[in-house]
């Protein structure tokens, strides 16, 4: 805030009524030099360039049908190189290439085609999102099995999202989306309203760093089929994040807590199928 000093004036007058000589008046001080005005903080952008990162997460299953648990283990890791670079509109167009994709699951557990994951080598992700990280579009790569689309869709997720003013600890704001996505069944459409919250500066390996958090809510809804039995699909979770950004806007570190519950109704045999899943992921950027 810029601050006015105040002008102190005083005139003193030397009567010589006696000696009838003009009165002497004192000089005015002079005026003190107007503080100068500091430059707002500017908020955090993600900056330009090129970095790789491996992104791993473990996921437990456990579905109920007909009174019986059975528990399945999944574990992902993917090899990315990300490239950010300015766009139109002030905005930011960030290229996000595979550079390699292993889905792991027990023995006789369907899955993935080998062959299929192998394609998803070199393709890219583009997305375009604000200097803060907030998505305005994705385009997944053409022509690519589900489980790679899937990851593709995921990939909207990938930036956390920055505060559009200048970081301050224990700042707050929220946001949400809609949007429709492959699943292993047809199609499922998601809803998350997310809360992030600035915990503030730390060292992070020797990098000054910005920790953020983000609690996100989401529900679940599809339909589709799965061995011939139409499906429907209804349920939610909660998801906690955390993440490390550079000072100089490169993201350098991320995980993810994730647990949810989603109800498969199996119409054609009016039966429901409770599915509870935990998924732990981590994101590093690699040297």
């Amino acid at each position: 805030m810029r601050r006015f000093p105040h002008l102190l004036a005083s005139v003193v007058v030397a009567a010589a009524c006696a000696s009838r000589t003009a009165p002497m008046a004192t000089p005015k001080p002079a005026s003190p030099a107007a503080p100068a005005v500091a430059a707002a903080p500017a908020p955090l952008r993600y900056s330009n360039g090129t970095n790789r990162y491996r992104l791993e997460s473990q996921t437990h299953v456990v579905q109920e049908v007909m009174g019986q648990s059975q528990a399945v283990d999944v574990s992902t890791a993917v090899l990315v190189t990300v490239a950010v670079a300015d766009a139109a509109a002030g905005n930011l167009g960030v290229g996000i290439t595979i550079d390699s994709l292993a889905i792991n699951l027990p023995a006789g557990a369907p899955g993935a085609d080998p062959a299929a994951l192998a394609t998803a080598r070199g393709k890219t992700t583009k997305l375009v999102a604000s200097p803060q990280g907030q998505i305005v579009s994705v385009t997944p790569p053409d022509s690519v099995a589900p489980a790679i689309q899937q990851v593709a869709q995921g990939f909207r997720e990938f930036l956390p999202q920055l505060p559009a003013a200048a970081p301050e600890a224990g700042a707050t704001w929220t946001d949400s989306t809609t949007t429709t996505t492959p699943s292993s069944i047809g199609t499922a459409t998601l809803h998350m309203a997310r809360l992030h919250k600035v915990v503030g500066w730390e060292d992070h390996g020797g990098t000054r760093a910005l920790h953020l958090t983000t609690t996100t809510t989401y529900t679940i809804s599809g339909s589709g089929e799965a061995q011939g039995q139409s499906i429907e699909l209804s349920g939610g979770g909660v998801r906690n994040a955390d993440a490390f950004i550079s000072a100089a806007g490169v993201y350098l570190e991320g995980s993810t807590s994730d647990s949810s519950l989603v109800n498969a109704n199996v119409i054609t045999a009016g039966m429901v199928v409770p599915v509870h899943s935990t998924t732990h992921s981590t994101l590093t950027r690699l040297p």
